[in-house]
């Protein structure tokens, strides 16, 4: 590799998650990624060609680190013993609660996806989320009391209401947002978080 060209690749990616997860995909342009990585357009375009190919390379290293999260939680609530899958269903949900607040790119870029941008980019839905959040569910699914609950929607609830709170945050009685950086609105979120899905899945036994 010419020298150099590694921590190219490496500036262009991370501006272009900047960017897309800031204004979605179809409000960036291979200028402004070029601008914020300190490059020209031709260079950004000799290593990935198009805004497309661009974009299929910043979700895939997204998907990637968000699925390696979710696996290794899950594989605990796999592991665990019966007396301890509630408390593993818990210790996943502080994950992904913890992975959003570290990594809020992750959920931005979903979310404008949900908002219908770079609908002409199709099946990254069924390629990466849908299959991730099939895994989760499949392994929830011995801890909840399945006649009471509906475990894909709780689940896909959870997601919702995470990305939500680590992008916008939550009105206080005084109109202003609070999110993921304010102390105590994390701690009220994450109780909810808990006693909304302990209570939706039919978990035996108190909410932590």
């Amino acid at each position: 590799m010419t020298p150099g060209k590694g921590g190219e690749r490496e500036r262009i990616l991370q501006a272009a998650t900047k960017l897309f997860a800031a204004l979605g995909y179809d409000a960036t342009d291979i200028g402004q990624i070029a601008e914020t990585a300190g490059l020209t357009a031709k260079t950004v375009s000799s290593h990935f060609g198009s805004k497309r190919d661009l974009y299929l390379a910043v979700m895939e290293r997204a998907h990637t680190v968000h699925a390696a999260m979710v696996k290794a939680r899950i594989k605990d609530v796999q592991a665990a013993p019966p007396e301890d899958k509630v408390a593993a269903v818990h210790r996943f949900i502080d994950a992904y609660i913890d992975f959003s607040a570290d990594h809020p790119e992750v959920p931005a870029l979903w979310m404008h996806r949900w908002l219908s941008d770079a609908s002409d980019v199709s099946n990254l839905e069924a390629k990466y989320a849908q299959p991730l959040a099939e895994f989760a569910i499949e392994n929830i699914i011995p801890a909840s009391n399945i006649e009471h609950a509906d475990v894909h929607y709780t689940i896909n609830s959870m997601i919702w209401c995470v990305h939500g709170f680590v992008l916008s945050g939550v009105f206080d009685t005084a109109a202003q947002r609070r999110g993921p950086d304010d102390p105590r609105a994390m701690r009220r979120f994450r109780a909810h978080m808990h006693q909304m899905i302990h209570r939706t899945l039919g978990l035996p036994g108190a909410p932590p």
